[in-house]
C-alpha cells in the first residue's frame, strides 16, 4: 500500500516550517531531513491517499491500478489533490486557535470538489477508457435496413395494422 504523493511532493507544495511543526508532538520543529520518512507525515499521505480511493473507485471508474500508471500532468494533479487533503488532515491534527486559515478551508474544499468531479466524471484523470466513456454512443437504424422494411406497404394500407417495431439494432 503505497500513496499517491510522497514526504518530498508535500513539501513542494508547502512550507517545511509549518509541516515540521504539525507533525511533531514535542514542541521542537521536525527538520526538513526528518520530515522525509516522519511516521506522522507518512500516515497522513496514505490516509488522504484511501481517500481519494475511496472516492474514485466507485462504481470502477478506476482502478489502483490506473491511479498508479499515471503520468505527467495527470500525475501532478494527483499529487496536488493528495497534498493538499494530507495537509488539512495534519493541520486537524494540531490546529491552532489564533488562526486565521489564509485559504487552507478554501484549499480542502476546492480538493474534495475535484475529488467528488473525478468521482461523478465530469473530470478524468489521463485514462484512455475513462476519456472515451464520455463520448455519445448513439446507435440507429441504417439506411438499407430502413429500405428493407418497405415502409410503403404500410402507407398504402391506411394503416389498419398495428405500426412495426425497429428490431434494437
Amino acid at each position: 500500500m503505497t500513496a499517491y504523493a510522497t514526504p518530498a511532493d508535500l513539501l513542494k507544495r508547502y512550507d517545511a516550517r509549518i509541516v515540521g511543526d504539525l507533525v511533531s508532538d514535542t514542541g521542537i520543529k521536525v527538520n526538513r531531513q526528518d520530515l522525509q520518512d516522519h511516521p506522522v507525515l507518512l500516515a497522513v499521505l496514505l490516509d488522504a491517499s484511501g481517500e481519494i480511493d475511496a472516492s474514485v473507485l466507485q462504481a470502477k471508474r478506476y482502478s489502483t491500478a490506473d491511479l498508479a500508471a499515471l503520468t505527467g500532468n495527470s500525475l501532478n494533479h494527483l499529487k496536488r489533490i493528495t497534498c493538499t487533503i494530507a495537509f488539512g488532515l495534519l493541520w486537524e491534527r494540531r490546529p491552532w486557535s489564533d488562526d486565521d486559515d489564509s485559504g487552507r478551508d478554501e484549499a480542502q474544499k476546492r480538493a474534495r470538489q475535484q475529488l467528488d468531479s473525478l468521482r461523478k466524471g465530469l473530470t478524468v484523470f489521463d485514462v484512455e477508457a475513462n476519456k472515451e466513456a464520455g463520448l455519445p454512443d448513439v446507435k440507429s437504424t441504417s439506411i438499407q435496413r430502413i429500405e428493407a422494411n418497405n415502409w410503403t406497404v404500410d402507407q398504402a394500407r391506411g394503416h389498419y395494422y398495428p405500426t412495426r417495431r425497429l428490431p434494437n439494432y
